[in-house]
């Protein structure tokens, strides 16, 4: 297909020119906001939750799925793959949860294989802007905007910096994004719908969503400041909560368009892949606070991905927006020095946390503490 990326060694290069503006965008948000003293995620730094998560398989996966990474069905009734969820807001640094921004979702699992499958989703079904210099101009005035007093002056200091960064691009990204935000302002609930940005699957391309099994009634009366993170906590205190995996695949450039990234895909023809579920949980013990803990410390990747049966890991996926994504996540958790994946690859097998890993996680949480670094509030450990 026309779309895939195939770039030559100059283009690969420009690529990583534009991207390693991201140390500087973390260290920008560490100058900017109080609470932050080190370098942490560029975006989706503030954990609402982190838990375990269970996906359970379709018997019957579309063709072009079935065999890659984590669509894998061995027969069984499920579930079928034990992986890891954060739920996070979407701007680099702490705020109260009912300011404008995305919501973003991440769900983590291992294949058979022992490749990392991420599937890394927002609260809205299209992407922030269209092209890589975009995305990076508008990371570039976040981090600007971060620790400006009052919504008011954020927002306008986000624009400012839109200006200086995006040019003339500034107020359709700013319209566009502005747009993507009203449904968290309108939401007392993250128990709601999630869309991935889409990627290669064989000789196609799709999307995936994660659609809630029971959603609850939104509304923007009486909210806090910490609405979804007790909402989430108050739910999975109550019984697990489960989201339906379907997959949207691509019909044609009008209908389901690669290079418009912030227009939606028509989706009337999704189909259900599979179900992914957080068992009820109890937040205030030792295990769930360790995997939350985890679920902060460790790094996703967009293109934690299989796009063909014999794809290497570690290849640059075939859209340059994912690509540049990519090499973005990597390069970003390099610079905040993210967990080693090795260190917790075994998570993947039981879901469970050993007790080399519980010293390391909270050997890590009690640092940042220590230095006024903003860490998720989960008591005694």
């Amino acid at each position: 297909m026309s779309v895939i990326f195939n770039p030559t060694a100059e283009e690969t290069r420009a690529l990583e020119a534009l991207i390693a503006e991201i140390p500087r965008i973390q260290d920008t948000l560490v100058a900017n906001h109080r609470q932050l003293t080190r370098p942490d995620r560029g975006a989706h730094q503030q954990q609402l939750a982190g838990g375990k998560v269970l996906l359970t398989l379709e018997r019957s996966l579309p063709l072009a799925l079935a065999g890659l990474g984590v669509f894998e069905h061995d027969g069984s009734a499920g579930p079928h793959f034990i992986g890891i969820g954060r739920m996070s807001t979407g701007l680099g640094c702490p705020h109260a949860e009912t300011d404008p921004d995305f919501l973003g979702l991440m769900v983590a699992f291992q294949a058979r294989s022992g490749r990392r499958i991420d599937f890394v989703t927002i609260n809205d079904p299209t992407s922030p802007t269209d092209t890589p210099e975009e995305f990076i101009a508008l990371l570039q005035a976040t981090a600007d905007a971060a620790g400006a007093s009052g919504l008011l002056a954020n927002q306008a200091r986000l624009l400012l910096g839109l200006a200086r960064h995006a040019g003339i691009r500034a107020a359709p990204i700013a319209t566009h994004v502005t747009g993507q935000t009203r449904r968290t302002v309108r939401s007392s609930s993250a128990y709601q719908q999630y869309w991935t940005g889409f990627v290669r699957e064989r000789d196609t391309f799709g999307k995936c969503t994660l659609v809630p099994v029971d959603p609850p009634e939104q509304t923007s009366h009486g909210r806090g400041p910490k609405q979804f993170t007790e909402d989430w906590r108050t739910r999975t205190a109550a019984g697990p909560l489960a989201f339906e995996l379907h997959w949207i695949p691509f019909l044609n450039e009008r209908e389901t368009p690669l290079d418009d990234l912030t227009t939606a895909w028509r989706a009337e023809h999704q189909v259900r892949v599979g179900t992914v579920a957080f068992p009820q949980t109890k937040t205030d013990t030792r295990e769930s606070k360790l995997i939350a803990l985890l679920a902060s410390e460790l790094g996703a990747n967009p293109g934690n991905w299989q796009e063909t049966t014999d794809a290497s890991a570690g290849e640059l996926p075939s859209t340059r927006f994912t690509a540049a994504r990519f090499l973005a996540y990597r390069l970003s958790q390099k610079h905040r020095q993210a967990l080693p994946e090795e260190s917790y690859r075994s998570f993947f097998g039981k879901g469970e946390i050993s007790d080399a890993l519980s010293a390391t996680l909270i050997a890590r949480y009690k640092e940042k503490q220590a230095a006024g670094q903003w860490v998720p509030d989960l008591g005694q450990l």
